[in-house]
């Protein structure tokens, strides 16, 4: 029995055809995986900061997590937390808006708490603040492998009652 080109050239079409489809993920599958990694932030916001959990930056980040571009890993992500939960004993994040697609999960977010440790160098003031942020995190294998977060420190700071100047001009003048 002799097969035609044009039967084998349909032949091939469908194997590769069958192959693509099998290498994508199904709508429930995606579903579910963009909530599995919507729940790793929210593990992350709620036990790291809101239970003063440390240790669930090991479960739930890669050992080398980059932060804003650079190579941080987890002990950097900790001593970073460990500043904020320091200078903010009561502090309290709340999720305002969580978006996700694919590998990437997106919070906007609201902080609250009081100054009672030092922060940034600025002695505690007792004041209570609050300031927003968002976060742009990369989830590979059930880890956060990277992240992008943009804060408002400059309110915070001046809810604190730092003050920012520019910087002096160089030469010994200023304008």
């Amino acid at each position: 029995m002799r097969v035609g080109r044009a039967a084998l050239l349909i032949l091939w079409v469908a194997i590769l055809a069958t192959a693509a489809g099998c290498q994508q993920q199904s709508p429930a599958h995606r579903a579910a995986s963009t909530d599995r990694n919507k729940a790793l932030v929210r593990r992350w916001i709620d036990e790291g900061f809101n239970q003063r959990n440390l240790a669930v930056v090991d479960d739930l980040f890669a050992e080398q997590v980059v932060v804003n571009g650079q190579v941080i890993g987890r002990d950097g992500l900790k001593q970073s937390m460990s500043r904020h939960l320091g200078g903010f004993p009561d502090l309290q994040v709340t999720i305002d808006d969580i978006l996700a697609e694919g590998r990437k999960v997106g919070i906007w977010y609201t902080v609250q708490g009081t100054h009672r440790g030092e922060f940034e160098a600025i002695p505690p003031t007792g004041n209570q603040v609050k300031w927003v942020g968002f976060d742009l995190f990369t989830i590979e294998g059930g880890k956060i492998v990277e992240a992008h977060f943009l804060s408002d420190l400059h309110g915070l700071l001046t809810q604190l009652g730092a003050t920012v100047s520019p910087p002096r001009a160089r030469g010994g003048s200023r304008p």
